[in-house]
């Protein structure tokens, strides 16, 4: 017995009107983005930032050694003066350098040694000992003790805390070294936080890679008492990508013993840069039907408004100046193809035409 199927006429007309409001309605727009095209960028946008040009020499990094020790504030001495004992049981004065650059000694009281050597020091004491007290005296003294500065190393460092650095190794090496090294996960930038002392705080950022030109001199490494060097975490340079994407592409890292979930965002890559096509790879598009043929790049640049950078993927493929490489905070729009898109739409909208007065009866 043959089952009568009954079209429903008014339902085919709604299908119908749905399939002219979806094509003539302008329900493209969404899929148009107004940006500028990658192809017209200067070349900046393509050469290797983060991981071009090779590495800073470390030894920048260290205060210039000075040929000779020329002593200082909370340097100690140790001061032999034998005519200070007359029955030959003499023994050694430690003597700190106070801040105005003297030391007191018995007898002969202060006396200046401050940006002398040991051996000007020396002939200081000598001297002072020999205006009134002792004829010839024989005085010898040797550093005891270097001044120290205590400063705080933070962040990507196998030892992160307070250090003391000697004199003259009070640098941004020294102190590196000091807390254990930089860890794996280190950017390749160091930050100097400087004590304030009526004046604005100064940070002083060291790139460690890809720099024409130094962005800082010789006294920037420096260290004094209470400065904190600061190794940021790299692992926060991550780009993330907008669209029809897999669930399993979900980046987390830890913050303290937390964990924080970044969305569809991905870690950029420490050896390497990543231009817009390897980052669409990286994303794993899986819808085939909408496989995009541009994207759109959303660039936050620091001080001005937002930039859209359109990238045209079929040209970028074969065509350098088509593509750009990726930077750390980029959001990646995946533009799903308008013809592809409008035939998916037609496609199921015909097959909801043609379907429709049959579901009831086969129960789909």
């Amino acid at each position: 017995m043959l089952a009568v199927v009954r079209v429903d006429t008014k339902a085919i007309y709604g299908l119908l009107a749905l399939c002219a409001l979806v094509i003539c309605s302008g329900c493209y727009a969404p899929l148009v983005t107004v940006g500028v095209p990658a192809s017209t960028l200067p070349e900046e946008f393509r050469l290797p930032l983060r991981t071009g040009g090779p590495l800073l020499n470390f030894t920048l990094l260290t205060a210039p050694p000075p040929k000779d020790y020329l002593l200082g504030p909370e340097d100690v001495l140790e001061v032999t003066v034998p005519e200070l004992f007359p029955n030959g049981e003499y023994r050694p004065l430690l003597v700190q350098v106070m801040g105005s650059g003297h030391i007191q000694l018995p007898l002969v009281g202060s006396v200046p040694v401050g940006g002398l050597n040991l051996a000007q020091a020396q002939s200081e004491i000598t001297r002072a000992y020999s205006n009134g007290f002792f004829n010839s005296p024989t005085v010898s003294i040797s550093l005891a003790q270097k001044a120290t500065f205590n400063v705080v190393v933070l962040g990507k460092v196998a030892a992160p805390g307070v250090t003391e650095l000697p004199r003259y190794e009070n640098d941004v090496a020294h102190a590196i070294a000091q807390a254990g090294g930089l860890t794996e996960d280190a950017a390749e930038a160091i930050e100097i936080h400087r004590r304030a002392h009526g004046v604005t705080p100064e940070i002083v950022k060291i790139d460690l890679r890809g720099m024409d030109h130094l962005n800082f001199g010789p006294h920037d490494v420096i260290l004094h008492e209470g400065d904190v060097v600061v190794v940021p975490n790299r692992r926060n340079e991550v780009f993330y990508v907008v669209g029809n994407l897999s669930p399993t592409n979900i980046v987390r890292f830890s913050a303290g013993e937390r964990e924080r979930e970044l969305g569809g965002g991905f870690i950029l890559p420490r050896d390497r840069e990543v231009d817009v096509v390897t980052a669409v790879a990286m994303a794993g598009y899986i819808d085939p039907i909408e496989s995009p043929t541009t994207v759109t790049v959303h660039r936050q640049v620091p001080g001005q408004a937002p930039m859209l950078i359109i990238v045209d993927l079929i040209k970028a493929r074969t065509c350098r100046e088509e593509n750009i490489n990726v930077c750390p905070g980029d959001i990646i729009y995946l533009n799903p193809d308008a013809n592809w898109y409008f035939r998916r739409t037609f496609d199921r909208l015909v097959d909801d035409i043609l379907l429709f007065p049959y579901r009831s009866v086969w129960g789909f």
